[in-house]
């Protein structure tokens, strides 16, 4: 929608992390890697848990650029939409971040993050297919905005 403002885009993206997980939703469960309070992910040991949760990650964030690529070009340049998703995902991977380093600007990132996420949690028969609803809405009016 701001393909000539991409810091605009980027931050834009970033605000809609937190404005999303204020929705009740559905988290999938991760096996190894944790972002609980006293999370601590130093010690995390390239075992097979690891493996799935990063081959998990990597699907869901791939999908997600697939998607973002596919309601927004040619509307905006690929770069443009990947710069907006990224910004969007960069909060979660933040959250891994101050895992391992419980300093500023992190620290404050993180209460945020959990102040704002969502307290009410979806079973996950009811959080997919209300997060699948929901962003087949999300792309039924982007596609009809873009026309």
């Amino acid at each position: 929608m701001l393909p000539s403002h991409p810091i605009v885009v980027a931050v834009a993206g970033f605000a809609s992390h937190f404005v999303i997980d204020a929705i009740p939703h559905w988290d999938y469960p991760l096996q190894a890697i944790s972002v609980r309070k006293n999370a601590d992910n130093r010690l995390l040991k390239a075992d097979r848990r690891l493996w799935m949760d990063l081959l998990t990650i990597a699907t869901d964030a791939s999908t997600g650029f697939a998607v973002a690529i596919l309601l927004f070009y040619p509307s905006a340049p690929i770069w443009v939409i990947a710069l907006g998703a990224a910004a969007g995902m960069l909060p979660d991977p933040l959250q891994f971040v101050h895992s391992l380093y419980k300093r500023e600007p992190l620290v404050t990132l993180q209460r945020f993050h959990v102040w704002i996420h969502t307290k009410r949690k979806l079973n996950w028969q009811i959080g997919i297919v209300s997060q699948a609803a929901f962003a087949a809405l999300v792309a039924a009016t982007a596609l009809v905005a873009k026309q």
